[in-house]
């Protein structure tokens, strides 16, 4: 029998708030532009059988496909066009420079200084491992780029003493000083940066597993690294510091780092979005030191259980009295199961009694904190959603922040300092639920805590805090426009949102 017309058309309100809520989720997380105009098209072409197909699609794009291979995928639709002139190095004779699989970044060095010195911009690898036991200096004004499953390994136990410590598989030509080179306008794209870390042998034994990182620029500007895929690094992922401005960190898969997938210091206008860092095992997932006007978003995070580390998903310190650090935005990410806490604003260790404009301006809105603090570690007393320390008129609004193990947002306190100044934070519009009792804290398990004194303000308006262990509410003052009922998620997309996100970390896993 046809259908009516009533019915179709609710069947079209019904199919269009659900892929409303599909698309919402999916950019949030990094979904690409190609695929949800994929699933716009289908909607408007009609025909539920079409709609069935993309949705089947997308879900063996997810179930089928490893992290990995979505990555490098993504990576391909960046790679160098071949219209564009290119010096291209390989492996197996046909390209302009060829590697023989020992010293390569030698013939790559080769490449990139001979593509500065005829007016090209781009050095390309074709695909291939390519092995190397010293750093690849890229000229400024140059990209290197390469097919998706080029693979630039670091030699097994690397030759290294204690003069070649913070030496990284990356970096730029200008020398500043030791292992520590600059660079500026230099773009790495599309291949795989593999550090070998579990066959770094003379590493290990001088205890520097955190101390060799993949890519590393200091006292530069307008570095861009994107759809790379970056593991297995004995060090830093991704390491820019004291830049000068305007770094982008884009669409990077990146794990099993030996310090923080990426971490920044003494940064300013740099983006930090769409990265996917799955396995934190050793410090954090993204590492901001003294720096201002960031941009943190839509990157999805969470701790490897099996590591003795991997701590927080996003952590800022302020420990640098002679710079401010200001004006960060933290949103659209999702951050699950850290062996401390999903987000955390730190002092450093003795930077006492700082200027209370010294850490302020933050952003933290529309994140997803799901089960931070649950991997913890005995004798280390931290985790929860949310912690800050010593930072003012930080704002925290329209977060989910679930289960997690300590407080679901804390005054607490990371390192030992002391501040004499007042601060303030702004909490609302969040919902934070189901906070436990953690067993190596204590005075936690609340959904709002405040454990310092009363230089310390919460200034809460319409969140919804509900069944957290120990009490929804500790050491807080006013919270009149609160709601304390279970949310139901009144909101169906926030809860589709929600519930997707939780879907492809699970499926990721």
């Amino acid at each position: 029998m046809p259908y009516s017309i009533e019915h179709m058309f609710f069947v079209l309100c019904i199919s269009t708030a659900v892929i409303y809520a599909v698309l919402i989720a999916f950019l949030r997380t990094g979904f690409s532009q190609k695929n949800y105009l994929h699933i716009l098209l289908l909607l408007f072409a009609g025909g539920t059988g079409a709609l069935l197909s993309d949705h089947m699609a997308v879900h063996n794009t997810l179930t089928d496909t490893s992290m990995e291979q979505t990555v490098i995928v993504s990576a391909s639709a960046h790679s160098i066009s071949s219209s564009v002139p290119s010096i291209t190095v390989a492996t197996d004779g046909s390209g302009n420079f060829n590697c023989d699989g020992t010293a390569d970044q030698v013939e790559i060095n080769e490449a990139l200084q001979y593509a500065k010195n005829n007016n090209f911009d781009t050095v390309y690898l074709k695909s291939g491992t390519y092995t190397i036991d010293d750093s690849i200096e890229i000229p400024d004004d140059m990209t290197l780029t390469g097919d998706p499953d080029a693979v630039v390994e670091l030699i097994e136990d690397w030759s290294v003493t204690r003069s070649d410590v913070f030496k990284s598989m990356i970096t730029g030509t200008t020398v500043i000083t030791g292992n520590f080179n600059k660079g500026s306008n230099i773009t790495i794209s599309g291949f795989t940066l593999d550090g070998n870390k579990h066959n770094q042998n003379t590493i290990s034994e001088m205890k520097a597993i955190d101390s060799f990182p993949a890519i590393q620029f200091y006292y530069s500007e307008y570095i861009t690294v994107r759809d790379m895929v970056i593991k297995e690094i004995p060090g830093d992922g991704i390491r820019l510091n004291n830049g000068i401005s305007h770094h982008k960190v884009l669409n990077n898969l990146i794990y099993d780092t030996g310090h923080d997938d990426i971490f920044i210091k003494h940064g300013n206008y740099d983006v930090v979005d769409g990265n996917t860092l799955p396995l934190v095992a050793h410090d954090c997932g993204i590492r901001l030191d003294d720096s201002t006007n960031m941009m943190v978003t839509n990157n999805t995070i969470w701790t490897d259980s099996t590591a003795l580390y991997g701590l927080s998903g996003i952590y800022l310190l302020k420990q640098d009295s002679a710079a401010d650090a200001y004006n960060i935005t933290i949103a659209y990410n999702a951050i699950y199961d850290t062996r401390e806490m999903g987000i955390v604003l730190a002092t450093a260790r003795g930077a006492n009694n700082l200027p209370v404009t010294s850490a302020r301006d933050v952003h933290i809105h529309n994140n997803i904190i799901y089960g931070s603090g649950t991997n913890y570690r005995t004798g280390h007393p931290y985790g929860g959603g949310i912690w800050l320390d010593g930072w003012n008129n930080t704002i925290i609004e329209n977060n989910i922040i679930d289960a997690s193990m300590g407080d679901g947002i804390a005054y607490a306190q990371r390192f030992p300092n002391t501040q004499d100044a007042a601060y303030t934070t702004f909490v609302r519009n969040n919902i934070i639920i189901n906070t436990v009792n953690s067993p190596i804290q204590s005075n936690d398990g609340y959904g709002i805590n405040n454990r310092f004194g009363e230089n310390y303000n919460f200034i809460l308006e319409s969140n919804i805090v509900w069944n957290n262990e120990n009490g929804n509410y500790n050491n807080v003052g006013s919270h009149d426009t609160d709601v304390n009922i279970n949310p139901l998620f009144a909101d169906p997309l926030t809860y589709i949102v929600y519930k997707i996100s939780l879907w492809r970390w699970h499926l990721a896993r």
